[in-house]
Parts: C-alpha cells; structure tokens; sequence
C-alpha cells in the first residue's frame, strides 16, 4: 500500500487537505480440512478530501468525502463447518469481498471553555457490505453465512456533546438518527427494506478524590434492518471503579452487563423458513484486578475501562 496527502490553506480561515491510498490486495486461501481453496487479488485507490472552514473563534464548519474499505476477518473466509447448538451452524464464505464505502459529510463544531459540541449531517453509500445470510441445510438446521448486499445507504445526522457537569464530573453524550436502505436482490431470500433507525451512548466519568475514579457507560443501538429480517434493540450499561492505591498501582472492579440485559436477538422471515433467535453474551459479569503501571511517565487523564474482561464469549 501507499498513502500520500497534501494540504494547503487559503487565507487565514479555510483549508483543504486531500489524501490517496492505493492499495494492492493478494489473497491465497487453503482450508485444510475441507480442501476448499479460494483467492482473490485486486488493486484499490482510496481518496480522501477534508475542507475546514474557521467560521468565528469557537466555531468550525467542516465538509469531507472519503472511500473507506472494510475487509473481512479470517473467521469470515474460513469455510470451515462451526457448530452452534443442534439447529443452526456457522461457516466463513471464501467468496466475500471487501466492503467500500463512499463517504460524504458536513459537519459544524463549537468549542465554549471545556465544552465541545457538534452535529454531523451525512449519506454514506456501501457496496458489497456484509451482511448475515441463512439457509434450511435440511432437518430444519440452519446455515449461517456472510455474504456481500448489493448495496446500502444511510442518511442520517449525528450529534456529540461532551464536557464538565461539575469540577469532578465529566460527560460525554451522542445520538445518531440515520435511514437505511438495504438492496438484498442478488441474494436468495434477500428483501429490499429501508427504515428509520436509532443509537446513542452516554458516558459519566466521575472523580470525587484525586485517588478514586468512577465511570458509568451506556449504549443504545435501535433495530436494524437485515437482508432476511431485522435485528432487535439492544442496550448495554457497564459500570467502573478505580482507586489508586499508589503512582503505579491501582484496584480495578468493573460489572459488564450491570441490568443484565444485553442481547442480540434476531428474526428471519423468508419463502422457505422463519426462525428467531436469541443470544446472551455471558450476562451481568463483575471482574476485579491490580493494575501495576512501570516504565512510562504518569497519565495526565485516568484511562477508559475495558469492559470485555479477560474473554468474552456468547453462546
């Protein structure tokens, strides 16, 4: 791969910026077990354009257009047979392609002391983009595969807020409102939707000592739209706490999951078979460990919780 960009600023407000990344893929696929071999080559160029517009002192417009690619994680090529549960398997497609999308947004931003404000207005158009697809392999046992859509569109707006409540609470908020339009007409069983769809995260960052750090996490994903059916809402909130014991040493205790109600249900309606489905990620978890920090100079700002824990696994 290469990647070059260029800037130049016209006066003393606006500026411009471009980028280029040509990229050369080479893919060589040989499933053992299966004997299945695929590979896939092909040469990319990736453009990028960002203007930024200094409208007053505290305020910014931006505009950008960007192609961005997604590639597919080994597990999505390997076409190795994984079992689930009796009814439904899970294989990789070494077909899949890449997914690209064509990205453009405009943008305005206020800074006011340590409060940062923004509202995204944009349309991002995705070909090839993944998406689950099952089929009845007989006895009524489930296939599941991904596969490439024909395309898909979202229109939508975003807003981000964050700053300070208090001189020790901190908040950091978004939502984003977009509509999605899926066309699933090059797959078998695939229905053409579009909808409205709705996500949010909150984040309470509080520090009532210079020795104790407590964070509350929330996020909230609306229904989305599948090529066979439509995925549920789901809600996640996970809380944090941090005390530091020492300059290197700290007491961490993190709860994943705190209401227990984190899910992925999804619901497949075809001219062949419908099926619901739904599965837990491990449920409310609760971890407690010793961070020993050594070898590096002090953080200014107390670091974001993982709230994976050591494994996180779903079933």
């Amino acid at each position: 791969a290469l990647y070059g960009t260029w800037e130049q600023p016209f006066g003393d407000k606006l500026s411009a910026q471009f980028g280029l990344r040509l990229e050369q893929a080479n893919l060589d696929l040989d499933q053992v077990t299966t004997g299945i071999t695929a590979t896939n080559d092909y040469f990319r160029a990736y453009p990028t354009l960002h203007v930024s517009y200094q409208l007053t002192a505290d305020q910014t417009l931006r505009g950008s257009y960007s192609r961005r690619v997604q590639r597919p994680q080994p597990q999505d090529l390997n076409p190795f047979l994984t079992y689930q549960d009796p009814l439904n398997y899970r294989a990789g497609n070494p077909d899949l392609e890449p997914q690209e999308t064509d990205s453009f947004e405009f943008s305005w931003q206020r800074r006011i002391d340590q409060s940062f404000y923004q509202a995204t207005l944009y349309y991002r158009d995705t070909q090839n983009a993944f998406t689950p697809v099952v089929s009845d392999i007989g006895n009524g046992v489930l296939l599941t595969r991904s596969e490439n859509l024909g395309a898909r569109t979202a229109t939508g707006v975003e807003l981000v807020t964050n700053g300070r409540l208090h001189p020790t609470l901190r908040y950091n908020a978004s939502v984003n409102l977009f509509r999605q339009e899926i066309d699933a007409s090059n797959l078998v069983g695939g229905v053409s939707s579009e909808g409205e769809v709705v996500s949010g995260r909150l984040s309470l960052n509080w520090q009532p000592t210079s020795k104790d750090f407590v964070q509350v996490s929330g996020i909230w994903t609306g229904e989305q739209l599948l090529a066979q059916g439509t995925r549920d809402a789901t809600q996640l909130i996970n809380l944090g706490y941090r005390r530091k014991l020492t300059e290197t040493l700290s007491l961490q205790l993190t709860v994943r999951d705190l209401l227990d109600e984190a899910k992925d249900i999804t619901d497949y309606d075809t001219a062949t078979f419908t099926d619901h489905t739904e599965r837990v990620f491990g449920g409310r978890v609760a971890f407690i460990g010793l961070t020993w920090n050594f070898g590096g100079p002090s953080r200014q700002q107390e670091p974001q919780f993982d709230f994976s824990g050591p494994q996180q696994q779903g079933n």
